[in-house]
């Protein structure tokens, strides 16, 4: 058993029971008359998707700090363009302050 989960549109999850087939294992919202409905994973996609595949093994934290290093990096750029000591200051304290936050969230995911 796969045991691999979506989302769905409407943010129900589904969980595959074996291969191309999907349950309704939880509803959002006030709908879990329709939970334990089960679908092969291509009409679940027609009918409720996007999918997206709910993986518990990727850490937010790390990914969203790989955004925040490369948003720091075009800031850097804007700060090497710059060329009056106010714009280099705002764009120098802005890299800092975004890396910052990319470094705590490296150290949170470890």
């Amino acid at each position: 058993m796969s045991e691999r989960q979506f989302k769905d549109c409407d943010g129900d999850t589904w969980t595959e029971f074996e291969p191309g087939m999907l349950r309704l294992t939880e509803c959002a919202g006030d709908r879990n008359q329709y939970t334990g409905i089960e679908d092969s994973i291509e009409d679940v996609q027609a009918d409720h998707g996007p999918l997206t595949e709910i993986r518990p093994d990727v850490d937010v934290r790390a990914l969203l700090a790989d955004v925040l290093e490369e948003l720091a990096n075009e800031v850097l750029k804007d700060y090497w363009d710059a060329t009056d000591p106010t714009s280099e200051r705002i764009y120098g304290k802005l890299a800092h302050r975004i890396r910052g936050q990319a470094l705590k969230l490296r150290e949170e995911s470890v």
